[in-house]
């Protein structure tokens, strides 16, 4: 059970947006020089911005993120629909697919399939694939592409390092004053949803600083310009709860991220612009590690959730690939209501069974082509009387997400992206 993908990814954006770009030192290290940083960051917030800017669907696509939504844990209720899919497959499976692009002043959705990547900037294209494997078990796939420009992937994480180091040996204070002197459109953009609480920062014997930030989501500000957005946040997320560990081979943390009653708290360590671990003596970050996610949520009068997913999270780091690749296999101890106590809860471990979920996120880039962000996930569901309550539910969220919440949302992650593209490109002049 999770809240709609698009709004995790406006919260997580925004907050992320709000710790990478917090200090002036960071706006060069999107380039090698200054000339191709600014190139670099001018493109790529265009592009990503452009994505929330204005968007017009037609109602074949529209109708296709709706069914997706309405029936992701239920998916016999969607794979017979010929109003939604593009295209069968010689094994069965249903196709659907869309590309887009940003053009005058909004971002315009075709239903089309494509296998080629994006090769103009603000382009992006998402494939979806539904195949049944047998009785009442199905198989989602979903494959996302957005065009960045021509930033090196390698840039994206030198911004990482460069945000890291930048406030390494500073005061709280004047982590602070860098942040909303150097990016004060940004810090008004997001300031209608996000306001940093708390800012510990604590310099160790190791040479090594912990960062401590909580960040409070004030949708009682957002209202006043974006009130079913803000409508949204109070019912859903004022009463969620998540936290996300990782971990290495012997146990110890390297990254803690929790988040309830309207905050947000991230705790990490780093010496250089590189992270450490949170305890113990300074060391380079493994290849691989261990994520935990902790998550519980309340829907209509219903709490549902879980506790110890676990999966392996490897990091991608090759010369032309920088991101994260996951896959959960563990079954997690499920948290339910009493009244679904009674169903068979053998079809919550099909998901985790070989070869469990994959989650991949990286940023590839190719020379003399486009920077290419891409996202893909895979799912295996088994119907049953507790997947259809669970769909009942998640399908409510995401209901109460598309329409009106949705569109200010994406303002909302548009207005951020401008202010970041202007900030930074006066930093850079």
């Amino acid at each position: 059970m999770t809240i709609p993908k698009k709004f995790a990814r406006c919260v997580a954006l925004a907050g992320s947006l709000a710790a990478v770009t917090s200090c002036r030192e960071v706006a060069p290290a999107f380039g090698p020089n200054i000339p191709l940083a600014r190139q670099n960051a001018e493109e790529f917030f265009y592009s990503v911005g452009s994505r929330f800017t204005n968007i017009q669907r037609p109602q074949r696509v529209i109708r296709a993120r709706a069914q997706f939504g309405h029936y992701a844990l239920t998916p016999s209720g969607v794979y017979n629909d010929t109003s939604v899919w593009l295209a069968t497959g010689l094994d069965s499976s249903r196709l659907f697919g869309d590309d887009g692009i940003f053009a005058v002043d909004r971002y315009i959705v075709t239903a089309k399939l494509s296998n080629t990547p994006p090769d103009a900037l603000t382009e992006s294209r998402e494939i979806v694939r539904l195949r049944r494997l047998k009785e009442s078990e199905y198989e989602w796939f979903t494959n996302v592409e957005v065009a960045l420009g021509r930033i090196a992937a390698k840039n994206i994480t030198d911004v990482l390092a460069a945000a890291l180091s930048a406030g390494e040996g500073k005061t709280s204070a004047a982590i602070r004053a860098n942040y909303t002197t150097s990016f004060p459109r940004t810090a008004a953009a997001l300031g209608r949803l996000f306001t940093i609480d708390t800012l510990r920062v604590t310099p160790d014997n190791d040479g090594a600083t912990t960062y401590d930030i909580a960040v409070k989501l004030t949708p009682d500000v957002l209202k006043a310009t974006m009130p079913h957005y803000a409508a949204y946040i109070d019912k859903y997320i004022s009463k969620g709860k998540y936290r996300i560990t990782l971990t290495d081979k012997s146990g110890v943390k390297w990254f803690d991220a929790r988040a309830s009653n309207y905050y947000m708290h991230f705790k990490v360590r780093s010496k250089d612009g590189h992270f450490a671990p949170l305890e113990g003596a300074v060391r380079p970050m493994p290849e691989s590690l261990t994520i935990h996610v902790d998550l519980s949520m309340k829907i209509m009068i219903f709490t549902v959730g879980w506790t110890d997913m676990t999966g392996e999270f490897d990091i991608i780091n090759t010369p032309h690939e920088r991101g994260w690749s996951m896959r959960f296999a563990k079954e997690p101890e499920w948290h339910l209501p009493p009244t679904v106590g009674y169903l068979l809860k053998s079809p919550l471990r099909r998901p985790f069974q070989e070869p469990g979920i994959p989650v991949r996120v990286s940023i590839r880039d190719n020379p003399g082509a486009q920077t290419i962000l891409n996202r893909r996930l895979s799912l295996v569901v088994q119907e049953s009387g507790i997947l259809r309550f669970l769909n009942r539910l998640s399908g409510t969220a995401v209901g109460d997400f598309l329409g009106p919440s949705e569109r200010e949302a994406n303002r909302f992650n548009a207005d951020a992206f401008r202010a970041l593209r202007i900030d930074v490109a006066t930093l850079l002049q």
